[in-house]
């Protein structure tokens, strides 16, 4: 989730982001395309959007203040990988639960919509992309 929401925020539409989209939900579903159910609509991927904006900031928040208290120790900071993908996991599964959509089907239905484009997720994109930023970068 964190990775997806992390391409999304920060690749521009390319020739080559249907690949890379398609590409990060492959591992599991053994590569086969995934499709968006008839049920996540443009509108319904607005709201597991923002539903994932709102997650990542609250859930990154301990790890922002970590990574806080270890720059002004005078390190430089690393985020706890097993942590992030511990949150990959709690949020896709959150998303999972309220809609119903996996991770690869969120992707492909960015893809068929042509979000990453769309000005109606521009504020959306751009939340995600600042916590992500804020706190990993």
């Amino acid at each position: 989730a964190i990775q997806n929401m992390r391409m999304l925020s920060t690749q521009p539409a390319a020739s080559g982001s249907r690949a890379a989209g398609s590409s990060s939900g492959g591992a599991g579903s053994g590569g086969a395309t995934v499709g968006v159910p008839a049920a996540l609509t443009r509108e319904k991927l607005k709201d597991v959007m923002a539903f994932n904006a709102t997650l990542l900031e609250r859930e990154l928040k301990p790890i922002k203040e970590e990574m806080k208290r270890q720059r002004r120790a005078g390190r430089q900071p690393q985020a706890n990988q097993s942590a992030l993908m511990q949150l990959q996991s709690r949020i896709s599964a959150q998303v999972q639960q309220k809609f119903g959509v996996s991770d690869e089907q969120v992707m492909a239905a960015v893809e068929k919509y042509g979000a990453r484009n769309d000005p109606a997720f521009k504020d959306i994109l751009q939340r995600i992309a600042t916590t992500l930023n804020s706190t990993l970068a």
